[in-house]
């Protein structure tokens, strides 16, 4: 039964590190698309008390294309911080790439100095996962177990 529920585990962290990685990938081979320019206009707040008593904000806005092009309500700003002291204030430079859509329109904008450092996150996260399965499996007893039938297997094909 334990090995069922270690190959469950295995299986939920590898696919955590598969999609973070795969996200992280697509985001840095995107960063050679060009950017959609525009500004960013805070109209709400959403702001929560953290576990450890501190306040943590997202920051959603309208953000209009520099193209003239009708501007896109409710869009998340992302600069990298959730502290309170660093709400946007009156118009901010920011932007998107086609990478980054999940829809026609841009979910999330980034301003102009982090707007290339989108994969960095998920990039870190895939590999503390990877970290993660590689000390399970072995913690666990899997490595040797896998290296004895590894050696089972050569010795009985005649390698």
């Amino acid at each position: 039964m334990l090995t069922v529920l270690a190959l469950a585990a295995y299986a939920v962290v590898l696919a955590l590190v598969v999609g973070t990685a795969g996200v992280a990938a697509t985001r840095y081979a995107g960063r050679d698309q060009p950017v959609h320019w525009g500004t960013f206009r805070l109209t709400e707040r959403d702001c929560s008390t953290n576990r450890y008593g501190g306040e943590t904000c997202s920051w959603y806005g309208t953000w209009t294309p520099d193209d003239g092009s009708r501007p896109v309500l409710d869009v998340e700003y992302d600069n990298g911080s959730s502290d309170p002291q660093d709400a946007p204030v009156g118009d901010v430079r920011t932007g998107y790439r086609d990478a980054d859509l999940l829809d026609a329109e841009p979910d999330t904008v980034w301003n102009g100095d982090d707007i290339d450092s989108t994969w960095v996150s998920p990039a870190i996260v895939a590999a503390i996962g990877f970290a993660v399965l590689t000390i399970l499996v072995f913690h666990w007893g899997d490595a040797s177990r896998l290296r004895r039938w590894w050696r089972r297997r050569r010795a009985t094909s005649g390698r």
